[in-house]
């Protein structure tokens, strides 16, 4: 209920927004929060544009769909979803020609898709060997945190669909620096055990077993890594794994966040699936929304 009122808030807001003579001729951006909107604004001009942060990527999906035939706004409203788990899951929206999906599981890792430059950066700040592995080590470190949070995506928030209304496993409480060595890999049981122990998900029946975890990573087994893991984590990671090696953390998360995308540049981004699906759906309609270089 309380879900379904916030949809109409927001659905209300909007169309509000839509009718304010400021706002005249923009098309809406809808995008889910406030890192999204300052890597996007990089390269669409705001100008031409209205952001709107939803805070959660299904309300990106569930306004586009309420809002689709709403004359308020014809052809002015599109959205930039993270893909999350879309891509490995093999989900569509193929009632959505305005809704855009990341190449990666998010902004964050669509934004690594070509890593060298950021990764050059870290070890000049950081003063570490050229040979030093970060990237892919990180993810490959974080696989057993990534393969639960598909897991709770596919058994358990997925079942609320058939009727059974099932609480998720909770990740808001992890603290990687606890989690994470920064040089050892989280293994099953540990990343299991420590999780649990966090907020509620000690009292969840359908919380998995390491046995329930093994045949389910077989189902999965081998996606890509950069679909796999969430952005968020790997940074949080990468901050634990830098400190340990270079013993300072002179950048922080925020840093570190800031560092990744100002190594993402215009022609980066002109390699995505999400830049060239945009540039078509523009095209389509004699729009022009990119910021001038």
């Amino acid at each position: 209920m309380e879900a379904a009122s916030d949809l109409v808030v927001k659905q209300t807001e909007l169309i509000g927004m839509s009718n304010h003579e400021a706002n005249e001729g923009k098309v809406f951006v809808l995008v889910e929060g406030p890192d999204d909107e300052t890597i996007y604004r990089t390269f669409i001009d705001k100008e031409k544009v209205k952001f709107y942060q939803t805070k959660n990527c299904l309300y990106i999906v569930e306004l586009l769909r309420s809002l689709k035939n709403n004359s308020s706004f014809g052809n002015r409203l599109i959205g930039i979803k993270d893909a999350d788990f879309d891509h490995i899951l093999n989900r569509s929206y193929p009632d959505l020609d305005n809704l855009f999906l990341t190449d990666n599981h998010d902004i964050e890792m669509t934004m690594l898709s070509h890593p060298k430059n950021f990764e050059d950066l870290l070890k000049s700040e950081y003063d570490l060997p050229a040979q030093t592995e970060l990237v892919e080590k990180i993810m490959e470190d974080l696989k057993s945190l990534s393969y639960l949070r598909l897991y709770n995506e596919v058994e358990v928030s997925a079942k609320k669909s058939v009727g059974i209304k099932l609480d998720g496993i909770n990740f808001e409480a992890i603290t990687f620096c606890d989690l994470y060595t920064g040089s050892d890999p989280v293994d099953m049981v540990r990343c299991l055990a420590y999780v649990k122990s966090k907020c509620n998900n000690a009292r969840l029946i359908h919380f998995p077993t390491e046995r329930m975890m093994n045949t389910f990573i077989v189902e999965y087994n081998n996606p890509d890594l950069k679909q796999l893991t969430r952005g968020h984590d790997f940074v949080y990671a990468l901050q634990v794994r830098l400190k340990s090696l270079a013993g300072k953390d002179p950048w922080g998360y925020k840093g570190l966040c800031l560092m990744l995308r100002t190594k993402f540049t215009q022609e980066e981004f002109k390699t995505t699936s999400l830049y060239h699906d945009l540039a078509a759906w523009m095209t389509s309609r004699g729009l022009n929304l990119w910021k001038v270089a």
